[in-house]
């Protein structure tokens, strides 16, 4: 399936549609958890928390404690910003209603609607949102593995790559080339 606007549109309305619908709860108030804190999933929480004026019980499960941003990442790499301006901690989302677990969902229970956590402990839900993000799959590119991410940086996800990259370009000798290569379109 091609991913454009219309689809995308589409797809975000049937599940916006899809929350707005009454919960079937066991008991209290409804819960949604969303599992991935990245731009996606912590938007979502933050504005069902938010929208539910608290009457939604939100839970964001996220292994990491900060999320670096791709957004403006350029500007750090130009040395207009530095890269604690790209990073986002979990403090307001937390602050504005949102349970904030810092952990790695491991797996998802549909008939017992509950996710289990790396650390051992499981989480309930009514609702279920999977925001993920992006990842690299170690071999799945031809020549390309993760060991070799510090030697030709990716910078799709933001961080220690985006420092990695930019570590690199400013090594490069005045006039000197890099290549570049966008991968072709799906």
């Amino acid at each position: 399936m091609t991913l454009n606007r219309r689809v995308f549109l589409g797809t975000a309305a049937a599940a916006s549609a899809s929350l707005a619908a009454p919960m079937v709860k066991a008991q209290g108030t409804p819960r949604v958890v969303v599992i991935g804190g990245g731009a996606g999933g912590a938007t979502a929480a933050r504005y069902i928390a938010k929208d539910s004026n608290g009457e939604i019980d939100v839970t964001l499960i996220e292994p990491t404690r900060t999320y670096y941003t791709c957004f403006f990442s350029n500007l750090y790499i130009g040395g207009f910003k530095e890269m604690s301006d790209l990073g986002h901690s979990y403090g307001g989302l937390a602050t504005n209603g949102v349970n904030v677990v810092h952990d790695w969902a491991v797996g998802v229970d549909r008939d017992a609607k509950t996710v289990a956590l790396a650390g051992g402990g499981s989480v309930p839900y009514d609702k279920l949102i999977l925001s993920p993000g992006i990842d690299f799959v170690d071999g799945s590119v031809p020549g390309w593995d993760l060991a070799a991410q510090n030697a030709m940086p990716h910078a799709y996800k933001a961080g220690s790559q985006t420092e990695l990259l930019k570590a690199q370009l400013e090594s490069m000798p005045e006039g000197g080339t890099f290549a570049m290569v966008a991968p072709p379109h799906p």
